[in-house]
C-alpha cells in the first residue's frame, strides 16, 4: 500500500500546471542567455569597436589649412599646400593595432593613385619631440612611402571634431572640402568605400 501511495503522490505534484510553468521558465532562460551571449553581426560594427562613418562636406578652417606640420623628414609642410590635388589624410600612431591594419592600404592607395592626382599624408597624434626616433623607425619597418608628419593637438581637434579612436581617415578635394571622414578601420568595409570615395572625387575633375 505504501508503495501505489508513493507513485500516487509523484503522479500528483507533475500536474499539467506545474509542467507549464516549469517549461515556460526552461524557455525563458533560454531565450535570455542567447540574447545576452549572441555575438554582434551588424555590418556597422566592424571587430574592435571601430565604425565607419561619412559626414556632409566641410571645409577646413583657415587656421588649419595654414598649420605648419612637421614632418619626420625635417621638413615642413601645410595641408593647404595640397590643394589642387585629393588628399588622404590620416590621423594615427604608432601604438594603434587598427591603424597598423589600414597602414598597408594606404601603401597600396599611395602607389595606385599617385599618378592620377592623389596624395597620403598620416599625421601621427604623438610628441613630436619625444617620440620622433620612434615614428621614423615605424615608418622604416613598415616602408611607409607616403609623408608622414606631426598633428599638433589643435589640428587634430578640428579634424576629428569630436569623434574618438584612431585610425581617421579623411579624403579632402582639390579645394580643401572634407568629402568623406572615416572613423575606425575594417577592411571589409573601410577599403572599399575609401577606393569609392576617391573614384568620386577624381570623377569631379
Amino acid at each position: 500500500m505504501m508503495k501505489n501511495d508513493t507513485l500516487t503522490n509523484r503522479k500528483v505534484f507533475w500536474t499539467p500546471t506545474r509542467l507549464g510553468i516549469t517549461a515556460g521558465v526552461v524557455i525563458l532562460t533560454v531565450a535570455i542567455v542567447t540574447a545576452v551571449y549572441r555575438p554582434d553581426r551588424s555590418p556597422s560594427r566592424p571587430s574592435g569597436g571601430s565604425e565607419v562613418t561619412a559626414t556632409a562636406p566641410r571645409a577646413l578652417s583657415a587656421e588649419v589649412l595654414e598649420a605648419d606640420l612637421n614632418l619626420i623628414s625635417g621638413l615642413s609642410k601645410k595641408v593647404e599646400d595640397y590643394k589642387g590635388k585629393v588628399l588622404v589624410l590620416d590621423i594615427w600612431a604608432t601604438w594603434c593595432g587598427p591603424c597598423r591594419q589600414e597602414i598597408p592600404h594606404l601603401i597600396d592607395i599611395a602607389n595606385n593613385y599617385r599618378g592620377q592626382g592623389v596624395e597620403v599624408l598620416g599625421l601621427t597624434t604623438e610628441d613630436p619631440q619625444s617620440d620622433l626616433p620612434l615614428v621614423r623607425e615605424f615608418a622604416q619597418q613598415f616602408r611607409i612611402n607616403y609623408e608622414i608628419g606631426f598633428a599638433s593637438p589643435e589640428v587634430s581637434r578640428e579634424i576629428m571634431q569630436g569623434r574618438n579612436g584612431i585610425p581617421q581617415t579623411l579624403i579632402i578635394d582639390r579645394e580643401g572640402t572634407i568629402r568623406h571622414h572615416f572613423v575606425g578601420f575594417h577592411p571589409r568595409l573601410s577599403l572599399p568605400q575609401m577606393k569609392k570615395a576617391l573614384e568620386q572625387m577624381l570623377a569631379m575633375n
